[in-house]
């Protein structure tokens, strides 16, 4: 009985080494990636930025990574990313003057790819398809504000 508890507390103080050890490494590791510098482009007053981008360093060059627009209440008005050729790549987010989100879609190398989503002011989806390369593909869904399909067409 005692050898077995003595080797079950040997077994758990190894793993508490062990999850110790992966955790400092993913510090260590996460610490590594290089951080976006983020810069004010242009502001609304001293204490509020209108346009903020970040830009990231990936050996000689340097490139805008992501931007955020922001309206004068300091409430975010979009936000989304770039690649390192400048075009618009990942998700986009469009917000009202609410804070409510308006358009959610993606990007891959500056074409509109993948799910697109758009919603009424108060947060209902509008509207809802795909993109393949830029263009309309598949089924679409359009909806009214009391989320009743009052459309549905297929690219």
């Amino acid at each position: 009985m005692t050898m077995k508890y003595c080797n079950s507390a040997i077994t758990f103080a190894l793993m508490k080494n062990l999850i110790g050890l992966l955790f400092l490494l993913s510090i260590v590791l996460s610490g590594c990636e290089p951080k976006p510098e983020r810069v004010i482009e242009s502001e609304w007053n001293a204490e509020q930025p209108k346009l903020v981008a970040y830009f990231l360093e990936e050996g000689d060059v340097k490139f805008k990574q992501k931007e955020e627009k922001f309206y004068e209440d300091g409430t975010m008005e979009y936000s989304g990313g770039y690649d390192a050729e400048g075009n618009r790549h990942g998700e986009w987010k469009y917000f009202y003057k609410t804070g409510t989100l308006w358009s959610l879609g993606n990007y891959t190398n500056g074409l509109k790819t993948g799910k697109k989503e758009v919603y009424w002011p108060k947060g209902q989806i509008r509207y809802e398809g795909f993109f393949a390369e830029d263009a309309k593909s598949g089924h679409w869904i359009f909806y009214d504000m009391e989320d009743q399909i009052i459309d549905e067409l297929d690219f």
